[in-house]
């Protein structure tokens, strides 16, 4: 976890060293003033100052002393993982998901279901409301003890304003979701970009714990990535940061949908997969879902990671070359970026076997510069499929432990439960 200390004035080190010892106890679990002290480098009078006012807080909890072969008994202290919840909400091209978490990123309601036929804003935003009411009801959760709602979307995404520039799956323009959100459910609403919420899950919970400065790649229906670069999401000045999808591989390659010819997408994303493979089966290559499908237009990326499984040739060379490609754009970001770790998540990289892994972290090692790969590593993520909605339930937890977010509003919305 994140210890390092920033410049902050005077007037915001109190809090500052609120949210120090706040993370430390979310990564540490248990641990006494002592400890604290060691970690922080704060005396002891200012850790105890400091605990005094999370336990008023509500945010941490003394749980009793810790037996020890000799001396005192130290006093331990814990985050309060339930005095607060957050809840995210993930809306990719094919499913809405709703969760409610606690601050250490525990699942405590989940629901999930494909895309309504009817995807316009209105209708997708009151379907969000009514499942967070259900839940609300269902758990016997109070809306006073939600510190706010998160939301992990695809497409361009306006951080800022919480407005859904472009997700092109939908059909969208310039939605501004917080602001219908917060009109519905009168709780506070953050909004991302899906693969910035990926990577905030991983920076708080999954593979990224420890880094500073790293990628996220996600390949499934579409290929995008998220860049946190010293502990911050970078964004780009117009909110495309991360569009690696776009990144022409192939100049012979086909048409893609933003009117460029061999972008990534269009030769790695599930749909271009299938369509691949139809097309080099219309062209009378052997293989086995021309048996199994009675119509080629029945095909699902389901279909072709199941043959890839039972070592259909075919498909199997088409995905890997997919997944060549996806390398050879990973290696333009280390080239660049040349962070500490690289992520990879998504269908290609989660439902087939380490054949087909392995084929793109060798088509990455091919092309990306020897001297940004000495310390890099390359790893699977092992975060499951709720991971979008946790990332923008993370949104609210970044605030709250590294952010801005103010913990005076912590305590009037703990002392209300």
């Amino acid at each position: 976890m994140y210890y390092a200390k920033q410049r902050i004035s005077k007037d915001m080190m109190k809090q500052y060293n609120q949210k120090l010892v706040l993370r430390i106890l979310m990564k540490e679990g248990a641990v006494s003033k002592s400890t604290l002290s060691k970690i922080t480098g704060l005396t002891l009078p200012a850790i105890t100052d400091i605990v005094d006012s999370l336990e008023q807080y509500r945010l941490i909890k003394n749980i009793g002393e810790s037996k020890t072969n000799r001396g005192r008994f130290p006093t331990l202290y814990k985050i309060e993982e339930n005095v607060l919840k957050v809840i995210g909400i993930g809306i990719t091209s094919k499913q809405l998901n709703v969760s409610f978490y606690n601050l250490k990123g525990e699942e405590l309601a989940y629901y999930s279901e494909g895309l309504p036929k009817n995807t316009s804003p209105d209708n997708i935003i009151s379907k969000i409301t009514l499942v967070i009411n259900d839940l609300l009801t269902k758990h016997g959760f109070q809306k006073s003890e939600i510190l706010g709602v998160g939301v992990g979307m695809h497409g361009i995404v306006d951080f800022k304003r919480g407005v859904a520039i472009y997700p092109p799956h939908l059909d969208w323009e310039n939605v501004p979701i917080k602001e219908k959100l917060e009109e519905q459910m009168d709780l506070p609403v953050l909004v991302d970009n899906d693969c910035n919420a990926l990577t905030l899950a991983e920076s708080w919970f999954g593979k990224a714990q420890e880094e500073n400065s790293f990628i996220v790649v996600n390949v499934d229906y579409g290929v995008g990535a998220g860049i946190m670069i010293d502990r911050k999401i970078f964004h780009g000045i117009d909110f495309g940061a991360g569009q690696i999808g776009h990144t022409i591989v192939n100049d012979d390659g086909p048409l893609c949908s933003c009117g460029n010819y061999g972008c990534l997408e269009a030769l790695a994303s599930e749909n271009s997969i299938v369509e691949q493979v139809k097309k080099k089966i219309k062209k009378g290559f052997p293989s086995i879902l021309k048996d199994e499908n009675k119509t080629l237009n029945n095909m699902s990326i389901t279909d072709v990671y199941n043959a890839v499984a039972k070592d259909d040739t075919l498909v199997i060379n088409v995905v890997e070359e997919a997944a060549r490609y996806v390398g050879i754009a990973v290696s333009a970001l280390v080239n660049i970026i040349n962070p500490e770790k690289i992520i990879l998540t998504g269908s290609l990289v989660q439902q087939v076997p380490d054949q087909i892994f392995n084929c793109l972290v060798d088509s990455f090692s091919k092309h990306a510069l020897k001297t940004n790969t000495k310390k890099l590593e390359v790893v699977k993520s092992d975060l499951q499929d709720n991971a979008i909605p946790l990332g923008a339930a993370s949104q609210w937890i970044n605030e709250l432990l590294l952010g801005t977010l103010p913990l005076n509003r912590e305590v009037e919305t703990a002392q209300e439960q």
